[in-house]
C-alpha cells in the first residue's frame, strides 16, 4: 500500500507539473501573436489611394464573439481577426467561393436522379444545386459586420470545379457530355444562384466579382489543357457568356455595385499581357467587363517597376478599374528580407502613383495573400510573421504611402511659387530640390533601393527648401499678392487633423470657406465673416472627420476658389 500510495503521488505531481507547463505554453503563445497597434494602420496609410484587403478563409478571423454558422470550421488564428480589422477594408475568399465549394455535385446529381419526369429531368440538369458552406457564410458575415467591402472570388475557372461531372448529363463523370447551348444554360442558372444568394443575405456588400480566373497561358496562348469549359465550347466563348449572365443578374438583383473582373496571375509579362488585352478587350466594349485582377504572387526579383508598368499600361485600355487581388512576395531560401521589403516597396510605388483615389490610375484595391506567414499560399511572404509583428516589408510600405502622397502634395504647393518673389540665393536651392523631388516621385525604384526612404528623404529636402525662402521685398511681395483674390493650397502633414489655410484678398469683403466633400456635401464651415483686404490665415480642425479626399471652397463677393485637401487619419 505505501509503494502504491507514493507511485500515485508521483503520477499526481507529474500530471500537475505537465498541466502547468502546457497552461504556461498556452499562455505564452496566446501573447506572442498578438497585434501591434502602435504603428500606422495601412486602410489609414492608404485611405486616399485604394482599399487594403486580404485573401483568406473565416477559420483565420474568427471572433469568439461571432454568432456561430452551422458547418464552419474551428478558428485556427485567435488573432487573426484582430490584425485583418485593424490593418484593412476589404476582403476576399481563399477558396470557399470556388465553383468546387458552391456547386454541390453530389444533391444536383440525387435530385436528377430522383426526378420522376423526363421534364423535371431536364430542368433539374440545367439548374444546379448552389449554395455556400458554413465557412463562407460566416466569413460573408463577418465582413458585412466589420463593414468591408468584399471581393468575390471565382464563377468560372479550369480548375476547383466539380471535375467532368458539371459539364455532363446527370452531373455524372459517365454523362454525355452536355452541347454547349445546354452548358450555357446550366453556367447562367449557377451564376444566377451566386448573384441571389449574395443579395438576399448581403445585399449591396460585393464590390467586385472575379468572373473568370486565369484563361490566358503565360504565352498569350488560350488555357485548352484541362478545362473543361474550352472542351466543352470548344473556344473562349464562355467567357463572354459568363460575363453576360454575370452582368444580367448583377443588374436583375439590383446589385450594380459589383464591378466584374478577368483575374490572372503573371499578368507582367509580356506575351502574357497581350493576350489578356485580347481575350479581354471584346468582352469590355461589349460592356459587360469593368476591370482586370492581377494576382501578384510576385518574389524578390520579379516583377520589375518597369515590367508592371508596361502590363498596366496595356489593360488601361480594356477596363475602366484594377486591382491588386493575391499579393506576396517570395523572399527565397534562405528568406533576404530586405530584399523583400525593398520589392515591396517598389511595388507598392507603382500602386500609389496610379491609384484611383487619387485620380492618378485604377488602382482601386491592394490585398494581399493569407494571413500572415504562417497561413498564406507562399511561406514567409507576407507583411507579418507568424506571429504577427510587423516585418520589414511592412514599415517599407508604410513609408511609401505616407511620403509620395506627403512629396506629391509637396511638389503641387511648389509649383505654384513664383521665382521672381524671392532672392536668388534662395530660389536656387530650392528649385535645385524641386527638380530633385520631381525625380523622386516620378522614377521607378528597384529591389536594392528602399523607396520609401529616398521619397522621405526628397519631400524632407523640399519641405526645408521651401521654408528657406526669402522674400525679394515684402512690400513689394504683400502688394502685388493683395491685387487679387487668391486661395493658397494646403499641404497638410499625413495623420495631422489640424491644419492651415490662407488665403488673400484686394478689398475689405465677406468671407465664406466650407469644407466638402467628394460628393458635394458641405461637411464643415471653416471661416465666416467679414474680413480686411490683405492675408489672413484660418485653422481647420478636421478630428471629427474621416481621411479622405476633401475640397475647402472660398467665396468672396464674386470670386470663389476651390482647393483639393487630402486628409489622413
Amino acid at each position: 500500500m505505501i509503494i502504491v500510495k507514493t507511485n500515485c503521488n508521483k503520477f499526481n505531481k507529474l500530471i500537475i507539473l505537465i498541466a502547468a507547463v502546457l497552461m504556461f505554453s498556452l499562455k505564452t503563445n496566446a501573447q506572442s501573436d498578438t497585434i501591434e497597434t502602435n504603428v500606422p494602420a495601412l486602410k489609414d496609410v492608404f485611405a486616399n489611394d485604394f482599399n487594403i484587403g486580404c485573401l483568406l478563409s473565416y477559420p483565420h478571423i474568427g471572433f469568439p464573439s461571432d454568432p456561430p454558422v452551422p458547418g464552419q470550421g474551428n478558428v485556427v488564428a485567435p488573432n487573426g481577426g484582430h490584425l485583418i480589422k485593424f490593418h484593412m477594408n476589404s476582403m476576399s475568399p481563399g477558396n470557399n467561393m470556388k465553383p468546387q465549394n458552391t456547386v454541390d455535385i453530389n444533391a444536383s446529381a440525387a435530385a436528377y436522379n430522383a426526378a420522376s419526369t423526363d421534364e423535371e429531368r431536364d430542368s433539374i440538369d440545367i439548374h444546379p444545386v448552389v449554395r455556400f458552406n458554413g465557412n463562407m457564410i460566416a466569413q460573408l458575415n463577418w465582413a458585412q459586420r466589420q463593414g468591408f467591402t468584399f471581393r468575390g472570388h471565382t464563377l468560372v475557372w479550369h480548375n476547383q470545379t466539380p471535375g467532368t461531372a458539371f459539364f455532363r448529363t446527370g452531373y455524372s463523370a459517365t454523362g454525355e457530355r452536355l452541347n454547349q447551348e445546354k452548358m450555357t444554360r446550366r453556367m447562367g442558372n449557377y451564376i444566377k444562384e451566386i448573384i441571389r444568394l449574395l443579395h438576399e443575405d448581403w445585399p449591396g456588400l460585393l464590390s467586385a466579382m472575379d468572373v473568370v480566373n486565369e484563361a490566358v497561358n503565360d504565352d498569350g496562348s488560350d488555357r485548352t489543357a484541362n478545362n473543361e469549359w474550352y472542351t466543352t465550347y470548344g473556344d473562349l466563348s464562355y467567357i463572354m457568356k459568363a460575363f453576360e449572365f454575370t452582368r444580367q443578374y448583377t443588374t436583375e438583383y439590383g446589385e450594380t455595385q459589383i464591378k466584374l473582373y478577368y483575374n490572372d496571375y503573371s499578368t507582367h509579362l509580356s506575351n502574357k499581357a497581350n493576350g489578356i488585352v485580347r481575350v479581354c478587350g471584346p468582352i469590355f466594349r461589349a460592356g459587360y467587363l469593368d476591370g482586370v485582377g492581377m494576382q501578384d504572387h510576385d518574389n524578390n526579383s520579379s516583377p520589375t517597376a518597369a515590367a508592371w508598368i508596361a502590363s498596366y499600361n496595356k489593360f488601361d485600355t480594356i477596363c475602366t478599374e484594377m486591382s491588386v487581388t493575391e499579393l506576396d512576395v517570395n523572399p527565397g531560401n534562405p528568406p533576404n528580407y530586405t530584399t523583400q521589403a525593398n520589392q515591396y516597396a517598389q511595388l507598392l510605388k507603382c500602386f500609389v502613383e496610379r491609384s484611383y483615389r487619387s485620380g492618378r490610375g485604377k488602382i482601386i484595391n491592394v490585398s494581399k495573400d493569407g494571413l500572415n506567414d504562417q497561413y498564406a499560399f507562399v511561406a514567409n511572404a507576407s507583411l507579418w510573421d507568424a506571429q504577427n509583428k510587423c516585418k520589414p516589408a511592412f514599415f517599407a510600405l508604410v513609408d511609401v504611402g505616407l511620403n509620395y502622397n506627403a512629396l506629391d502634395s509637396l511638389i503641387v504647393y511648389a509649383d505654384t511659387l513664383e521665382e521672381s518673389d524671392y532672392t536668388p540665393e534662395s530660389w536656387t536651392p530650392f528649385a535645385a530640390a524641386l527638380a530633385s523631388a520631381v525625380t523622386a516621385r516620378d522614377q521607378n525604384y528597384t529591389n536594392s533601393s528602399p523607396a520609401g526612404e529616398a521619397l522621405g528623404e526628397a519631400k524632407d529636402n523640399l519641405e526645408a527648401a521651401i521654408n528657406g525662402l526669402v522674400i525679394t521685398d515684402v512690400e513689394t511681395f504683400e502688394e502685388n499678392r493683395f491685387r487679387s483674390f487668391e486661395l493658397s493650397q494646403n499641404y497638410p502633414n499625413p495623420f495631422n487633423p489640424t491644419t492651415t489655410l490662407s488665403f488673400s484678398i484686394p478689398v475689405r469683403s465677406e468671407v465664406r470657406i466650407s469644407l466638402i466633400n467628394v460628393i458635394g456635401e458641405v461637411v464643415k464651415e471653416i471661416a465666416s465673416g467679414t474680413y480686411e483686404s490683405g492675408s489672413h490665415e484660418v485653422k481647420l480642425d478636421a478630428s471629427g472627420l474621416s481621411s479622405g479626399v476633401y475640397f475647402y471652397k472660398l467665396e468672396a463677393g464674386e470670386f470663389t476658389s476651390t482647393k483639393k485637401l487630402i486628409l489622413m487619419k
